[in-house]
């Protein structure tokens, strides 16, 4: 029975758990939202990345660092009912959802076993979480499928677009009216952007951040400005973006021209990159895009301004597509420091316990600029250099034991079989130009094929790359693991 006292409703409502559980709820829908967008490489698809999309879900949500965690709602077309500049655009036609069901994943991909209800699903933590920060909503970026020839700079812009359309309709999609205002009159809703790029999307990544800083900075955009002080983008005078995690898997940061599987000569580098279109000339640098993308303020300002930047790659000559020492900006005439990082050793991750990270080590920013001499090519030097004195956490990944190899034992002897482990024993710090060496180095004994492109990712594209790549998905569950506890402590 209701007490008749005026008050005894509101008293009762305000209760310590009921004010408790209010708050939660509110701090929740105005807490950050932070978007992780997925970015297939050359000639790829988004459900090639699958296996990642869901496995970044599944680490969320597990973790509970979220309130709500989910894939993002928005498809190709969507942008026709979101608001800003880019609302009049010509639509695209309408495509197919780029992501399975979960049971359609299974069939199809074999992807996992504990996949239901994944996809395009929210979960809530209880509000006695108190490390509850926000939502995430990862999105596998559509808008460069089949069109991956067309060069970086087109690629990268597309790549923009669509990050910008799925920002705008999630914030669009709040769910309550009340708190939709209340953000309103707050004058701003804040988002964090991470970017995870696969081969070439890490090139697109690359290149989609630093459009998106011109593109905010533009004066004639009145509705846009940039607020350094605070290091946002505003975007249509309410929404703030920050730059959370940038990570790079098997990209060609260095480009693809000297950096070949097998030594090739340059005129048949030149043949190859114009069978690939104008993407093959960016690769192979017969432009000047991929210098000025690794030794620009306008590049490399933006990339900066992410609080974290990691780059896995592969040692050990496993990756014919793009070589760890493309894929980790190594040059062997740069002579950049870099640490092993051993505070990995405290946290075991699935990736470390199947034996598969070779190392981790880690690049800091100079106080001061580092020169550097260059016997050969200082080009190359000077875009090794630059990027590393960015600061990254470079996790190189040893593939052999999961891909086909060939063993042959009266050679075992004959030299080591973890040239990295014999850099570590001799200093904690090694330099670019050894690093690059070392990675460069196969075992004597074991001759495995070079698989590890599509492996390090857990490409999937039907039942037969999914059972061929499954040996890298310890991979892609130790980078879901690290990169949720990341953009959360943004």
């Amino acid at each position: 029975m209701v007490s008749s006292h005026p008050l005894a409703f509101v008293a009762a409502f305000f209760t310590p758990t009921a004010l408790h559980k209010t708050e939660a709820y509110a701090d929740a829908q105005m807490a950050p939202i932070h978007f992780c967008f997925v970015v297939h490489g050359h000639q790829g698809r988004p459900t090639d990345l699958s296996y990642m999309h869901e496995t970044i879900i599944s680490k969320a949500k597990e973790k509970g660092l979220f309130v709500h965690v989910k894939s993002s709602d928005w498809k190709v077309g969507a942008e026709a009912t979101a608001t800003g500049n880019y609302a009049n655009k010509k639509v695209r036609r309408e495509k197919r959802d780029r992501l399975p069901s979960s049971k359609s994943s299974k069939k199809k991909n074999g992807v996992g076993d504990n996949v239901e209800d994944i996809l395009g699903s929210t979960s809530i933590v209880s509000p006695e979480n108190d490390q509850a920060k926000g939502s995430l909503i990862v999105h596998n970026a559509a808008c460069n499928e089949g069109k991956t020839s067309d060069g970086i700079i087109k690629g990268g812009e597309r790549l923009v677009h669509e990050i910008l359309s799925v920002v705008r309709f999630e914030v669009k999609r709040k769910e309550d009216p009340q708190l939709q205002e209340e953000a309103s009159q707050q004058g701003h809703t804040d988002v964090t952007i991470s970017v995870i790029g696969n081969s070439l999307g890490g090139l697109y990544g690359r290149y989609a951040i630093a459009h998106l800083a011109e593109i905010l900075c533009e004066p004639t955009l009145q509705s846009s400005e940039v607020d350094e002080t605070c290091n946002y983008y505003l975007l249509d005078g309410c929404i703030r973006i920050h730059l959370n995690v940038f990570c790079s898997i098997a990209s060609p940061h260095l480009g693809c021209a000297g950096f070949t599987y097998f030594s090739i000569p340059r005129g048949v580098e030149i043949v190859i990159a114009k069978v690939m279109g104008e993407t093959g000339s960016d690769l192979f640098r017969l432009n000047d895009l991929i210098l000025t993308m690794a030794t620009s303020p306008r590049f490399l300002t933006p990339l900066a301004s992410f609080q974290r930047r990691f780059a896995y790659s592969n040692a050990y000559e496993t990756d014919f597509v793009v070589p760890g020492t493309t894929a980790a900006f190594l040059d062997k005439e740069s002579d950049y420091p870099h640490c092993f990082d051993d505070q990995g050793k405290a946290n075991i991750c699935p990736a470390s316990e199947r034996g598969l990270i070779a190392a981790t080590l880690c690049t800091i920013p100079p106080k001061q600029v580092i020169h550097t001499k260059s016997k050969v090519d200082s080009s190359l030097t000077a875009m090794s250099s630059s990027l590393d004195s960015l600061g990254w956490r470079k996790i190189f990944i040893d593939i052999r034991r999961e891909i086909p190899a060939i063993s042959l034992p009266m050679f075992k002897s004959l030299g080591p079989d973890c040239p990295i482990s014999q850099l570590k024993s001799l200093s904690s710090e090694v330099k670019s130009c050894d690093l690059a060496m070392a990675i460069s180095t196969s075992s004597s004994y074991r001759i495995s094929l070079p698989l590890g492109h599509n492996a390090i990712c857990a490409f999937s594209r039907g039942a037969v790359s999914t059972a061929l790549n499954r040996g890298g998905r310890p991979v892609v569950d130790s980078l879901a693991q690290d990169l949720t506890d990341e953009i959360s402590q943004w």
